[in-house]
């Protein structure tokens, strides 16, 4: 039997531990689109979120074991950005990511709104959000960057999904 899971917020000390996560989780991105998330690409980000010590960064553990880093931003009193859910490819496919949403959202019950982004051809995180009660509202693009899908989902159901044409399957989506 899997040990629980739970979310606990991550201190400075944790830097080490939660960067060579975010590298390992994110080193196909890399391969894939030339650039990853800035976990990946740098960092010494987390130094200054872990310095705040106020949750925005919390990890995933089974037992004592580091499965995944979640980073969140509060962009308005009843809403969160899931600016990073994270897990190393070994503590995939586990249930441990759609695990980690639910102790999200138990962890900020006043939280009616949460919203992040992925890439667009990303078949796997798609259906991963979908499952979770995420829909897609919208796709960003920057330059040189990968395309992006943009997912809310409303607590209390009633998101309105806006109509969003699908990304081709497969295809990798850089923005000019």
């Amino acid at each position: 039997m899997e040990p629980a899971l739970r979310l606990t917020h991550a201190v400075p000390a944790d830097y080490p531990s939660l960067a060579s996560a975010g590298r390992e989780a994110f080193e196909a991105d890399k391969r894939r689109y030339g650039v990853g998330p800035s976990i990946y690409e740098n960092p010494s980000f987390l130094l200054a979120l872990l310095k705040k010590e106020d949750g925005t960064v919390q990890k995933l553990l089974a037992g004592n074991t580091l499965v995944g880093v979640v980073i969140t931003f509060e962009t308005a009193p009843d809403t969160r950005r899931i600016g990073c859910l994270c897990l190393p490819p070994a503590w995939q496919g586990r249930g441990y990511g759609s695990e980690a949403i639910r102790l999200l959202e138990a962890a900020y019950p006043a939280v009616k709104r949460w919203t992040l982004d992925t890439p667009a051809d990303s078949e796997r995180n798609r259906h991963f959000y979908e499952k979770a009660g995420y829909q897609v509202v919208g796709e960003s693009c920057a330059p040189g960057a990968p395309a992006l899908v943009l997912f809310e989902k409303q607590i209390d159901g009633h998101t309105q999904s806006k109509a969003v044409r699908p990304s081709k399957k497969g295809a990798t989506q850089l923005c000019p």
